[in-house]
C-alpha cells in the first residue's frame, strides 16, 4: 500500500463560494423580488400595530395641480417666491436688474449663501466621520488575512543589519503593521529575515525589502574588511501548514551553530540552511 500523504492545507473558517453572474433580465427581476417582499413585510407590520401607517403620496396629477397653485399665488403676489440658488457664476442670470443696482450687496448676499451651503455639506461630512477606533478597526480589517489554507513564508538574507538603525525599525514596524510573525536573525556576514503572513501581507512587505530600502545606501565591511554596499536577497518564498513564530523579534548570535539552533527550536532549521550557503557561497536567488 502507497503511504497516506497528509496534504498542507486545511479546512478554511469560512466556507468560499463560487460568484454567480447574473444578466441585466435576472437582476431587475430579483430586484422587484425583494422590493416586493419588503413592501409586503411592512404592511404586515401596519396590519399587526408594530407600525404607524405611512402617509398617503399625492399623485402625479395632483401633485401638478399643487405646483400650479402655488405659482398662481407667487404671480398674484400672495407669496413669496422662493429663494434662488444663487451662485457667482448664474447672479446676472437668476437677479437681474437687482443684480445691476447694488451689485455688492447681492454679491455679499450670494458669498454668505454659499458659504451657508458648504456648512451645511461639512456638518453632514463629519456626522458621517468615522471615529479614530472606527479608522483603526477598518484598516486592521483590511490587512489581516486568513492563513488556515496554508501560511505563506518569505526568507530574505542581508549582509549586515547591525549598524543600520532605520532598516531595522522599518523591517519590524512594517511587519507589525501588517500583523506578521516571524524572526529577524542578526549574524555578522549574514542576517536572516523571516517572515510569516498571507499572500497580500507578503505582497507589500516584499516590496519594502526589496525596493523601497534602499539598501545600497549603506556601506558595511566584509570579511575582509573592505566597505561594500549592503544588500537584501529574497532567499525563499513557499506556503507551509501553520506558524512557525508568535511574533516578530530579534535574536542577536555570534555563531552559526547557535543560529541553526534557535530556527531548529522552531523546526525551520532549513531556513537557516538555505540562507547562510547562500552567504558563503557569495550568491542567492534572484528576485523572481
Amino acid at each position: 500500500m502507497s503511504p497516506c500523504v497528509k496534504s498542507i492545507y486545511s479546512e478554511p473558517l469560512k466556507p468560499t463560494y463560487m460568484p454567480v453572474f447574473l444578466t441585466k433580465k435576472e437582476r431587475k427581476k430579483l430586484r422587484r423580488q425583494s422590493r416586493r417582499e419588503a413592501w409586503k413585510e411592512e404592511q404586515e407590520k401596519v396590519r399587526l400595530g408594530l407600525e404607524a401607517p405611512p402617509e398617503p403620496k399625492l399623485s402625479k396629477k395632483l401633485r401638478r395641480e399643487a405646483w400650479k397653485e402655488e405659482q398662481e399665488k407667487v404671480r398674484l403676489g400672495l407669496e413669496a417666491p422662493p429663494e434662488p440658488k444663487l451662485r457667482i457664476s448664474n447672479l446676472m442670470r437668476a437677479l437681474g436688474t437687482e443684480a445691476v443696482q447694488d451689485p455688492t450687496a447681492i454679491e455679499a448676499k450670494v458669498r454668505e449663501q454659499i458659504a451657508k451651503r458648504q456648512k451645511t455639506h461639512l456638518d453632514a461630512n463629519q456626522a458621517r466621520a468615522l471615529t479614530a477606533e472606527q479608522k483603526k478597526e477598518k484598516v486592521d480589517r483590511k490587512i489581516r488575512e486568513d492563513t488556515t489554507m496554508g501560511v505563506h513564508v518569505a526568507v530574505y538574507r542581508i549582509k549586515d543589519l547591525f549598524e543600520c538603525a532605520s532598516a531595522k525599525f522599518k523591517v519590524e514596524r512594517n511587519a507589525n503593521q501588517l500583523h506578521m510573525t516571524g524572526c529577524v536573525l542578526l549574524h555578522r556576514g549574514c542576517c536572516v529575515v523571516a517572515v510569516e503572513g498571507g499572500p497580500k501581507q507578503h505582497a507589500k512587505y516584499k516590496r519594502l525589502m526589496l525596493h523601497r530600502i534602499k539598501w545600497e545606501e549603506d556601506k558595511v565591511k566584509d570579511a575582509d574588511g573592505n566597505e561594500v554596499p549592503n544588500e537584501c536577497r529574497l532567499v525563499w518564498e513557499g506556503v507551509v501548514q501553520q506558524r512557525a513564530f508568535q511574533e516578530i523579534k530579534f535574536k542577536v548570535v555570534p555563531t552559526e551553530k547557535q543560529a541553526r539552533e534557535h530556527f531548529q527550536k522552531h523546526n525551520v532549521e532549513h531556513y537557516w540552511d538555505l540562507a547562510y550557503s547562500a552567504a558563503v557561497l557569495g550568491s542567492g536567488l534572484d528576485e523572481p
